[in-house]
């Protein structure tokens, strides 16, 4: 006998909702990256066709991880497997890795303090927010330097600050990617801003309990 199984309208929106955003912060901004990579390539192969081999490698590598994305989602998993593979802190720097050398960003990581156990569900939230915000980074701030900043004390705190062209001066966010921020961090009881400092560009603020 076959045994059928009803989702409810607002659980299979939820869910699509859930998918849709996973494919916007995680895909979206693998693929971008990869993107970025290709164009860099192009450029390459005409004056070092041995660094454009190595760059096309080490795009492959990543192309890899970015179907095993689509497939963590198809099967609904709890963590991208370069979560599983590196913890936050080694997630957080093998994208900004990714970044280098594809942009003219410099991306730096810095922690502060002694990483201490997250809640999955904060440790996959406080990765998305990153990405995301490097990839508006990339796409929009026409930056030069971009910091991100792992402080870890009684709460998880993220910080990305950029020096480029800052946001509209509005009161709530806009676009997708900076509702999707905002969004997550709620989701897991913390908070998040986006100002334009004094000095100019953009910072993505971000505080996560440590538990989840």
């Amino acid at each position: 006998m076959r045994r059928q199984f009803v989702v409810s309208g607002d659980a299979a929106a939820e869910a699509r909702r859930r998918v849709l955003r996973e494919l916007h912060d995680g895909v979206g901004p693998s693929l971008a990256a990869i993107a970025l990579g290709l164009r860099a390539a192009r450029e390459l192969v005409e004056r070092d066709a041995g660094a454009a081999s190595r760059l096309l490698a080490a795009l492959e590598e990543e192309a890899h991880g970015a179907v095993a994305e689509v497939r963590r989602l198809a099967a609904d998993a709890q963590h991208p497997p370069v979560l599983a593979r590196l913890g936050l802190v080694g997630a957080v720097r093998a994208h900004a890795g990714a970044l280098a050398g594809r942009h003219p960003v410099l991306v730096e990581v810095e922690v502060v303090g002694e990483l201490p156990e997250l809640g999955a569900d904060v440790e996959v939230a406080a990765y998305r927010i990153v990405c995301e915000a490097l990839t508006n980074v990339v796409r929009h701030a026409g930056a030069r330097r971009c910091a991100v900043w792992l402080r870890f004390t009684d709460r998880l705190r993220v910080e990305v600050v950029d020096d480029g062209v800052g946001l509209p001066r509005v009161a709530e966010p806009v676009g997708v990617g900076l509702r999707s921020m905002r969004e997550r961090a709620r989701e897991v009881g913390g908070t998040w801003a986006a100002e334009v400092p004094e000095q100019g560009g953009t910072r993505i603020a971000v505080e996560l309990p440590v538990g989840g």
